[in-house]
């Protein structure tokens, strides 16, 4: 487990790879929670008709941006513990 700890430091370390990385988990965990949740989704989604379809995509993307910011925090404050 710790060489694949150290692995995945290693990854993120940069400027543009750390972010294009946890960028696309983010991306992968926020379809992962929407596709569990839809039903929940949909239903609070009635409430507008006419909108229902740009506030799936709004929550999705809203969804996105926050994992993708806790996983940079994460992944930073990883980072900094391990003297990188």
């Amino acid at each position: 487990m710790d060489v694949s700890s150290k692995r995945l430091t290693g990854w993120l370390r940069g400027p543009a790879t750390g972010n294009s990385a946890v960028g696309v988990y983010g991306l992968v965990t926020a379809m992962v929670a929407v596709f569990l949740t839809f039903s929940i989704v949909a239903t609070v989604s009635v409430v507008v008709p006419l909108l229902s379809t740009a506030a799936i995509a709004l929550l999705s993307v809203g969804v996105w941006l926050v994992t993708w910011a806790v996983l940079d925090v994460v992944a930073s404050r990883t980072i900094r513990e391990s003297g990188g």
